[in-house]
């Protein structure tokens, strides 16, 4: 039975777990679509995202290959669940190696990842995604380029990304819902193209001023006490 090690320490099993997809070639989604492997590691059942599916499959440490995949005919009136499906199967053909890595799975071709999950119910951590900046102060931000992000490594417990003008970096700390970033340095290009300096501006001082965030529904909510300072949209890294 193939296993992992959650960022909390528990074991995560390959097999006995439901494993919610999340990204699709690199691409996030939103869908029910999930896999479950049974015990032995012989047989994969779940949902396309419309359709039940089930089928074989055969694994030998990272190696894995699919048989033939059956699905219930259901027709589906959602337009994107329809088009989740038909990229789920025909990426699952296409799949010879997995990764997991705690409660994260990944199905590749090669060394190209196809299809992304999850544990079901485990929350998305701050480390997990690549946010994308919506928001400062609940206005919306719009910018052509680059766009503005910031990723956290809980490794080297570094942050950093891309104002959409310069690049940089610093330190945070987090304790439950607390969250501290400080100590941020960046490249100092001048920006004279559209509002971005002063879009800079408000991003650094949004992430050095919070000390308190909330993750849902897939967004990253940055707050001084009860203020929303800023609104970030996850993005598989």
């Amino acid at each position: 039975m193939c296993c992992g090690i959650t960022a909390s320490g528990r074991t995560r099993a390959l097999s006995g777990t439901k494993w919610q997809l999340v990204g699709i070639s690199g691409k996030t989604v939103s869908t029910k679509a999930f896999v479950e492997f049974n015990e032995q590691l012989t047989r994969v059942t779940g949902n396309a995202g419309c359709n039940r599916m089930f089928g074989t499959v055969d694994t030998k440490g990272r190696q894995i290959t699919f048989g033939a995949i059956a699905t219930t005919k259901m027709a589906c009136g959602d337009e994107n669940a329809n088009r989740v499906e038909s990229q789920i199967l025909n990426a699952i053909p296409r799949v010879n190696r997995l990764r997991q890595y705690g409660s994260r799975l990944e199905l590749s071709n090669g060394n190209r990842v196809l299809l992304k999950f999850k544990a079901a119910n485990d929350e998305i951590r701050l480390e997990d995604q690549k946010w994308l900046l919506e928001s400062i102060s609940g206005k919306s931000v719009e910018i052509e380029g680059t766009k503005p992000f910031v990723s956290f490594d809980a490794s080297k417990q570094s942050a950093g990304g891309n104002t959409g003008c310069n690049v940089f970096g610093g330190s945070y700390a987090v304790s439950g819902d607390t969250i501290r970033i400080f100590d941020t340095v960046s490249t100092m290009r001048a920006c004279i193209e559209d509002d971005r300096m002063e879009i800079e501006r408000k991003f650094i001082d949004a992430l050095e001023n919070s000390n308190r965030f909330e993750i849902k529904k897939g967004k990253l909510f940055l707050y001084r006490k009860d203020r929303l300072l800023a609104t970030l949209r996850g993005e598989i890294k």
